[in-house]
């Protein structure tokens, strides 16, 4: 009956298009931002500035995540926050808005979080796998006349794949777990405007006190997860 209900409830329809945004967003986020710092850092000239905007990098991974979560609610606030504020100040006081209040923006506040989306541990991944490349390889790509955006497109990208494809698993394994943000920026509001699946077992479970129906939703979700990672890794076939 709880399975059932599943299919029958509209909260539950809402909350997986929102999840169809924020996974989709969240995939595009952790690969292109990360890929674009690591490939820069092979742009500079010397070890030491390697270092320092590496550390730069992953320095924010020790900031637990609540407290990140709760500066960009500060962020947000429509009275105070620095984006509104920011705005006023540039004299576009018509731009300001209660981004976390409105539901045409609240899904896209949330996902605009932690701009400029360099995740430290995909970041890492990348840089890593960038820096195992066979070297002899790319020097002779160079040496026939490829270019820079040739090297990157023809030779990086298609080497890179392996990793891609790990990291978009990571990400729908985190992006379909993760509701925290929400439930302290939004709470799945204003309305049904950010709710997400997990969300909803969560409020479900230990507002309503409805475990069984949690529990169907939890099973759901984990039953998406592993077609998801068997479809990722056995039909996405790649020969590099």
């Amino acid at each position: 009956d709880n399975f059932v209900r599943i299919f029958q409830d509209q909260i539950i329809w809402v909350s997986v298009k929102n999840q169809l945004i924020f996974t989709i967003t969240d995939i595009i986020k952790h690969i292109a931002f990360p890929l674009i710092a690591a490939e820069l850092m092979y742009l500079l000239p010397g070890n030491r500035w390697r270092y320092v905007f590496r550390t730069g990098f992953i320095l924010p991974m020790l900031v637990p995540v609540i407290v990140t979560i709760l500066l960009w609610l500060s962020i947000y606030n429509p009275t105070y926050g620095l984006l509104n504020q920011g705005l006023e100040f540039l004299g576009l006081s018509s731009m300001t808005n209660a981004w976390l209040g409105d539901s045409t923006t609240a899904i896209w506040a949330i996902i605009a979080m932690s701009f400029p989306f360099i995740s430290g541990i995909y970041f890492l991944m990348l840089y890593a796998a960038i820096g195992n490349f066979n070297q002899e390889i790319l020097e002779a790509s160079r040496i026939d006349g490829a270019t820079g955006w040739k090297v990157f497109t023809k030779m990086h990208i298609p080497l890179l794949i392996p990793m891609f494809k790990l990291i978009v698993i990571l990400v729908i394994i985190g992006s379909l777990q993760d509701f925290v943000k929400i439930l302290v920026l939004t709470d799945g509001g204003p309305g049904t405007a950010t709710v997400i699946p997990a969300l909803t077992m969560y409020t479900v479970a230990f507002t309503s006190s409805e475990y069984g129906y949690a529990a169907s939703i939890g099973t759901c979700l984990f039953l998406v997860i592993i077609a998801l990672t068997i479809f990722n890794l056995k039909f996405l076939k790649t020969d590099y």
